[in-house]
């Protein structure tokens, strides 16, 4: 019988998971261990439905492995950052790599998730509860999706597992790369699936529990799937791409039919109609700085009404990663904003508070600040997304540059995934939800316990992609999607155009993982011109000024060659024997990054 291989090894623990004690290899099939003996209730069936999204939590593995950081620091939004010696980070910046497999802590989780995923699919026709078996199968569909979009977009052409293994040895051989419409067919069928199968419950009635996957959010992603297919690969191949391929979910064949733009309308439609979510009254209290604890001290937030409206309750959350800062384990905890996190700062209560202490990755373009500026003066998002410490800062004479080798240092640092201290009688914590308002017992929990969620998806852009595809249509409390959101943040209502889809686009999603992706779809000049926006921006390394320069072959020559697109960890395509093919741009020295030059 034929090795399992590493990659397969994630078929062999998923079905471990619902096997009990039984060893992948043993007598009894893998098939027949499981369907005729989980999930034998709906507790089961529940805690199947959570093994996919604990494979889809970012926290157990390496976070700038991750689609999300790797996202914003492709952008034109954030450089790498770090310290002297975090080559990967800077790499991602610049299309090169530094150790072949970086990303293999993202490659194995979702991968996991992904059969757990086929696995629920293929089991939860026993649970007898009509509504409960169609939400969680629902439930399955939509993180399957979900993870499939993120490593496509990461990798593209990926190994394509659409079901269960129905032998040992069809388990054992490693899974050969999809067509691009094979990979979009399956995530498009399954989202689709989702939408017509799962109950139409407001969001916070949600069957299964609190912030679990729900149809709005089904819908809201089939949009975004839509939109970049229909984008990215119309430019990628020169021609004109109008709709989303589509699989037989019971055969894997690909079908006829496809997903056009009026059913991606339809839903998002429904969405804002009867989803029950809605914008938040302001922009800022969505975000983790506006809490209780640090607002008393932070100045800037002082003026603003209310505090963090936290992600159980926030209406305009939708498909996130649940985090809390109770857990033991770090798996349940948002470790990305310690690692976007000012670089191991003290001296806390003059040194750029309340921002606390992480690891210094993806420091901001400073054109970013400039040009939102020029686009959209008086725009409260800017200073509600960044952190500059020229302005926030009574004395910035006092901010201290360089710390523990900083590298790409700008004085702009995000502020929606950041790490947040307080001063608690007197002294500073380095986590704000260690106060008990925040489920902490009063004493400082320290570093890497925030309990923000990561959103995926957020109401805001269900409005903005409505209105891109609708070229403005009026949807929302008697205004178009965009107007909506800029009534939100203060500003007149603006004429529907491209130009002004993209820049709302730009502003209301900054640093939330989105701008890498439309860059992308809008085409390659586009997001060649974007990228080249960081050149001669004044950075410091390790406190000595200098400006951003490329690194290897330089943004352009990288996206020509790679179209964005990331390695596949060289180990998988050892292990796969010739069956995984490197993808282009990646296959000689120009390609490697050493140090910062």
């Amino acid at each position: 019988m034929k090795t399992i291989i590493k990659f397969v090894s994630a078929i062999a623990m998923g079905s471990m998971l619902f096997a009990g004690c039984e060893k992948f290899l043993d007598t009894t099939s893998y098939t027949e261990s499981n369907t005729s003996n989980f999930p034998a209730s709906e507790t089961d069936a529940r805690q199947m439905v959570t093994g996919i999204y604990n494979a889809l939590n970012y926290g157990p593995y390496e976070p700038s492995a991750s689609y999300f950081i790797v996202a914003m620091t492709s952008s034109d939004e954030c450089f790498g950052g770090g310290g002297q010696d975090d080559y990967d980070i800077q790499a991602y910046d610049h299309f090169l790599y530094f150790e072949p497999n970086s990303h293999l802590p993202f490659w194995e989780p979702y991968y996991k998730g992904i059969v757990r995923a086929n696995m629920a699919i293929a089991n939860l026709d026993k649970v007898e509860d009509e509504n409960m078996r169609n939400q969680l199968k629902g439930e399955a569909y939509i993180l399957r999706s979900q993870m499939l979009f993120e490593l496509t977009q990461m990798f593209g052409e990926i190994p394509l597992v659409k079901s269960v293994p129905a032998s040992v040895d069809e388990a054992s051989e490693y899974p050969a790369q999809g067509s691009i419409e094979e990979i979009y067919g399956t995530i498009a069928a399954g989202l689709k699936e989702a939408i017509a199968i799962m109950p139409s419950n407001k969001w916070d009635q949600c069957i299964s529990g609190k912030r679990h996957a729900t149809k709005w959010d089904a819908e809201g992603l089939l949009a975004r799937v839509y939109l970049f297919y229909t984008g990215f690969y119309s430019d990628k191949n020169g021609t004109s791409i109008t709709t989303l391929p589509l699989i037989d979910l019971e055969t894997g064949e690909l079908t006829s039919n496809t997903v056009g733009k009026d059913e991606v309308v339809k839903g998002l439609e429904d969405c804002i109609a009867n989803s029950g979510h809605s914008l938040v009254k302001d922009f800022r209290l969505q975000w983790p700085y506006m809490n209780s604890a640090t607002k008393a001290d932070y100045k800037y937030a002082q003026g603003v009404e209310g505090t963090w409206i936290t992600d159980d309750v926030n209406p305009e959350e939708m498909l996130s990663v649940c985090e809390t800062n109770l857990a033991s384990s770090s798996r349940y905890r948002n470790k990305y904003n310690q690692y976007l996190g000012v670089r191991k700062r003290s001296n806390y209560e003059v040194n750029a508070f309340p921002m606390s202490r992480g690891y210094g990755m993806a420091t901001v373009n400073p054109y970013v600040w400039e040009q939102w500026e020029k686009d959209e003066p008086g725009d409260i998002r800017k200073a509600a997304s960044i952190y500059y410490v020229n302005d926030e800062m009574e004395d910035p004479s006092k901010y201290t540059w360089g710390n523990d080798q900083q590298m790409e240092e700008t004085g702009y640092w995000q502020k929606k995934y950041q790490a947040w201290g307080a001063m608690v009688n007197g002294t500073f914590f380095l986590e704000f939800s260690s106060v008990p308002e925040y489920g902490g017992s009063g004493k400082d929990l320290g570093r890497g316990y925030s309990p923000q969620n990561v959103q995926i998806l957020r109401f805001a852009d269900v409005l903005l992609m409505h209105s891109e595809l609708t070229d403005g249509k009026v949807i929302y409390n008697g205004k178009s999607g965009m107007n909506a959101v800029r009534a939100r943040a203060g500003l007149p209502d603006k004429a529907y155009s491209v130009d002004a889809i993209r820049k709302e686009r730009q502003h209301e999603l900054a640093f939330e993982g989105i701008r890498w992706m439309d860059m992308r779809r809008y085409g390659k000049a586009y997001c060649i011109a974007a990228l080249e926006t960081q050149l001669g921006q004044p950075i410091r390394n390790n406190s000595a000024q200098t400006v951003m320069k490329d690194q290897g072959p330089g943004y352009k020559a990288r996206y020509e060659a790679t179209w964005g697109f990331r390695p596949f960890p060289q180990s998988e395509i050892s292990l796969s024997a010739g069956v995984l093919k490197q993808n282009a741009g990646w296959g000689d020295s120009s390609a490697q990054y050493t140090n910062w030059k």
